[in-house]
């Protein structure tokens, strides 16, 4: 039995609860790259479900803003949230920004887990966040866990009505801007 494996059942032991460790996923397999990079760009519309404040209506368009990145804004009533999927060398990242009250720092997360169409991030930085993106087009699921308890619950399907090209081009400028 492995050092990490003994020092985390030591500490269920002695806090009688669960412990949880992360580890970073250094490599991604190319189909999630593809499947991201694929599905992803495009008008999405639906529905924050469980958020701290109620239900509130989501929609985003993401963009292939460059070689390796794909980034949407959604515009909400009390903020903006701002998505940046990027690829570095074989790593997929995350960079958010909420811009909830005045927020704007964004926080950097990368890849922990990957299962058959759901990619798990978790910010090294900020231990309390993590989430998963679960594309099954024509839906992306988007769940956020704080201290490991759901959060945020987006539920998003592919939009049919396109904005005009003013409305795209500025969401474009918008959602490309470097983080």
């Amino acid at each position: 039995m492995s050092l990490s494996r003994v020092f985390i059942l030591l500490l269920l032991v002695l806090f009688d609860g669960p412990v949880y460790a992360i580890n970073s996923v250094r490599s991604v397999p190319d189909h999630i790259f593809d499947q991201f990079f694929t599905v992803l760009p495009g008008t999405w519309t639906g529905q924050a479900i469980e958020t701290p404040v109620g239900p509130v209506d989501y929609a985003i368009t993401f963009h292939l803003c460059d070689q390796g990145v794909i980034a949407g804004v959604s515009e909400l009533s009390v903020s903006d949230h701002h998505w940046r999927f990027w690829r570095l060398d074989n790593e997929l990242r995350l960079t958010f920004l909420s811009t909830f009250r005045g927020n704007q720092d964004p926080t950097q997360l990368v890849v922990s887990k990957t299962e058959e169409n759901t990619v798990w991030f978790h910010a090294p930085e900020l231990e309390l966040l993590t989430l998963s993106l679960t594309l099954a087009e024509p839906v992306v699921d988007i769940r956020v866990f704080h201290h490991h308890q759901p959060h945020v619950y987006i539920r998003l399907t592919r939009s049919s009505n396109l904005p005009d090209q003013a409305s795209r081009t500025g969401n474009e400028k918008k959602s490309c801007k470097k983080l």
